[in-house]
């Protein structure tokens, strides 16, 4: 639900705004819990202006990632 609204959106969104355009209220912490969930997959990035989907899934990213010299 929570990454639904963010995967469609193209700029940062604050909290308040995610919960607004959730289908059904969500408390704060729950919230902010599975945020913080999706930031330790790296998923979502968090910033000054909000919260936006990071992860990309475009399968020439990660086929030209597996090429690159590990370290």
């Amino acid at each position: 639900m929570i990454e639904d609204v963010l995967r469609k959106q193209q700029r940062p969104l604050s909290l308040n705004r995610v919960k607004e355009l959730l289908p059904r209220k969500v408390m704060h912490p729950i919230l902010r819990d599975a945020i913080e969930h999706y930031k330790r997959l790296g998923c979502v990035a968090e910033g000054s202006k909000g919260v936006m989907w990071v992860l990309n899934e475009d399968l020439g990213f990660w086929k030209t990632i597996a090429r690159w010299e590990r370290r």
